[in-house]
């Protein structure tokens, strides 16, 4: 039942939001299913927000509001005429597209790669650390407090102060479903929309089909949108809303397109702040795209759209004084205001981005070299001899490919290793060999939803991109903005290290330029060997991805002679996810011991995890205690986190203790 009431809200808010985009007759199949995106989008958000002041906000007031918008827009698109998209072409594009040998085998990559993701997404309890400090918790406690308000006494600043888009999607389908099953689709269906709007970016950049698609079928397979797309974070989200936005402002011959372009803007601003780093690539990309005439009305829809989603820092300076929430003073991040320090920032960003350490932030750069270095000597002679006997190509192509050895070598030797422990381990479940010994990933080895970047096929192709892209501006073939949208990824590093201490989870906030640079790749197509040499590295990543990476016990611990009863609960995978306060023992005794319906009291310290405090049906009502530390009223329960002091004259005898710290009381009545 609880799907069945998903898929009507869903049906229902995208059919209305279907309806008033064929209104708007966008110029174009791709153009149409953005704004319907972006309108679906901005339904669920201004309906929870709207419903909130008088905590309205319940699944039956939910569905009849949902019901209400499609009766509205079936009426508009009546009374207009009942317009239709544009889908003139569509099966011969599809034929064409599945026409091209390297195309068939990257969609199959793709659509085997994302069924396991989704079954993992569908599954695979949360478990990565900002999903149970703020995420999933913030999307809760308004289930709970029917509203999308501050919670209060929270310790944890990003459950209130973070802007909430994301957020209120995950929050929708929990309160359809009554769980948190459905919590990862709102990242699975971005991949999808930012697919689609690469495609129409690289079409509008002059790329055939064959080129666009190659690009839009590439990015899913990228190292950190694998990783991230079976999860509640919210960075594939933002990278979805700002590719549309890109899209749209490559066409913004319309005022259509313009609104369309500041909805966007205004949606990606209202889900994460690293959107304002992301506007000078969004100004520069727009630049290049329109003639100068149209460059006011591109400033006003971007001005517009970023004071519509500010919203959020608004209620920010209601609620603490502060846009930020009081999230600067408790996360310092700023760098020592230097300029070495922003030079050293930028250079381990760099690394990080083209692979070029076995671990992100170790600075292990170039080794072992020998290997690099000595292609690369290598593929210099061949470019030589080429160039002089006037194959130019040839040549450019094989110094692109030396560059790239010399670059990723050392990603290259330590993914070698673990793919073999992949192959091992994996015989070793069918009965074939033994598993390898000792841990599972080479010591300061770290791929993960938060720390991985983009993958080798990424690096390498925007290595051969760039020199392809000057050369086809060069020589006219291609706009200037397609060199802007390759521009977008030094661009965008720049300004995020200048004000920034180093993080390695930073990487994360590139996937929208590295998604907007894909829009190129296509160009690729034309020398054969180098398209098929990325979709190698992708599909090889990926099979390491799925079978090692993706977050436990997901991969190999899915096949049955990995899997027992205990590793697959929801208490192990998030008390065994390596954060300081996970705790195995305390969360099973929550999800076990607890009575549903139960109310809990949590006195925790900032960085917690919060989020066990629920179990998949959410069905715990959680409150915080305040800093005077008063139990709250009608509290059954009573959870004391670790490092968390706690004055326990007048408790009864603690129900339960762990050695990590976590104290839980019963209280009586």
């Amino acid at each position: 039942m609880s799907f069945v009431l998903l898929a009507l809200g869903t049906a229902g808010v995208f059919a209305a939001a279907a309806l008033f985009t064929a209104c708007l007759r966008p110029a174009g199949l791709v153009a149409y299913v953005l704004a319907v995106y972006l309108l679906a989008t901005t339904e669920v958000v201004v309906l929870s927000l709207a419903l909130s002041p008088g905590s309205w906000l319940t699944r039956s007031v939910l569905l009849v509001s949902i019901a209400a918008v499609f009766a509205i827009a079936a009426s508009v698109w009546w009374y207009a005429g009942r317009p239709r998209p544009a889908v003139v072409g569509v099966r011969a594009a599809v034929r064409e597209l599945l026409a091209e040998r390297i195309l068939l085998v990257l969609f199959a990559l793709v659509a085997v790669v994302y069924s396991y993701v989704l079954v993992v997404g569908l599954t695979v309890p949360q478990s990565i650390t900002d999903t149970l400090q703020y995420h999933l918790p913030r999307a809760a406690f308004w289930r709970q407090l029917h509203a999308v308000a501050y919670v209060p006494a929270s310790p944890e600043e990003p459950i209130n102060a973070h802007p909430p888009n994301a957020e209120i999607q995950t929050m929708a389908s929990m309160i359809l479903t009554g769980g948190d099953r459905y919590v990862a689709l709102a990242q699975f269906l971005a991949v999808g929309v930012t697919s689609v709007g690469i495609f129409g970016i690289a079409r509008r950049l002059g790329l055939d089909r064959r080129g666009a698609a190659f690009g839009a079928a590439l990015y899913p397979t990228f190292t950190v949108v694998v990783l991230q797309a079976s999860t509640a974070l919210n960075d594939l989200v933002v990278a979805a809303l700002l590719v549309c936005a890109a899209f749209f402002v490559a066409g913004a011959a319309t005022r259509v397109e313009l609104v369309l372009f500041a909805l966007a803007l205004a949606l990606a601003l209202g889900t994460k702040l690293s959107t304002l780093f992301a506007v000078p690539v969004l100004v520069l990309f727009a630049l290049a795209s329109q003639p100068r005439r149209r460059w006011l009305g591109v400033a006003i829809a971007a001005l517009s759209g970023l004071v519509a989603g500010s919203y959020w820092y608004v209620v920010n300076l209601v609620e603490t004084g502060k846009l930020d929430g009081g999230l600067s003073d408790a996360f310092p991040q700023g760098g020592d205001g230097t300029v070495d320090g922003a030079l050293d920032v930028m250079r381990r960003l760099a690394a990080d981005l083209l692979e070029l350490s076995a671990g992100e932030g170790q600075g292990r750069l170039l080794r072992p070299d020998w290997i690099g270095l000595a292609v690369l000597a290598l593929a210099l002679v061949c470019a030589a001899v080429a160039w002089r006997r006037g194959r130019r190509t040839i040549a450019v192509g094989s110094a692109v490919l030396g560059v790239f050895v010399l670059v990723a070598a050392p990603t290259f030797v330590v993914w070698s290793e673990i793919a073999w422990r992949v192959v091992r381990r994996g015989a070793a479940t069918v009965g074939i060999g033994e598993a390898p010994a000792g841990p599972r990933l080479p010591e300061g080895f770290l791929e993960s939803p938060m720390h991985s970047a983009y993958g080798l096929a990424f690096v390498l192709l925007l290595i051969a991109s760039t020199v392809l892209v000057v050369q086809g501006v060069a020589r006219g073939t291609l706009p200037r903005a397609a060199l802007a949208a390759l521009a977008g990824i030094p661009l965008f590093l720049i300004v995020f290290a200048l004000p920034f201490q180093y993080d390695p989870q930073r990487l994360r906030f590139f996937a929208f330029v590295a998604a907007l640079a894909a829009a190129t790749f296509g160009v690729a197509l034309r020398v054969r060997p180098l398209a098929w040499a990325a979709v190698a590295l992708s599909a090889a990543t990926t099979v390491v991805l799925l079978g090692y990476v993706v977050p436990r016990p997901a991969g190999l611990a899915l096949l049955p002679g990995n899997r027992d009863s205990e590793r697959a609960t929801r208490w192990y995978v998030q008390g065994e996810s390596g954060h300081w306060s996970a705790d195995p023992d305390a969360f099973r005794f929550l999800q076990e011991q607890v009575p549903p319906g139960s109310t809990l009291a949590l006195d925790v310290v900032r960085d917690t995890y919060v989020y066990p405090a629920w179990n998949a049906g959410l069905d715990q009502h959680v409150v915080f205690v305040p800093k005077d530390g008063a139990i709250p009223a009608g509290a059954d329960w009573l959870v004391v986190g670790p490092s968390k002091e706690l004055d326990s004259e007048g408790l009864p005898p603690a129900a339960l203790v762990t050695e990590r710290g976590w104290r839980i009381f019963e209280l009586e009545r």
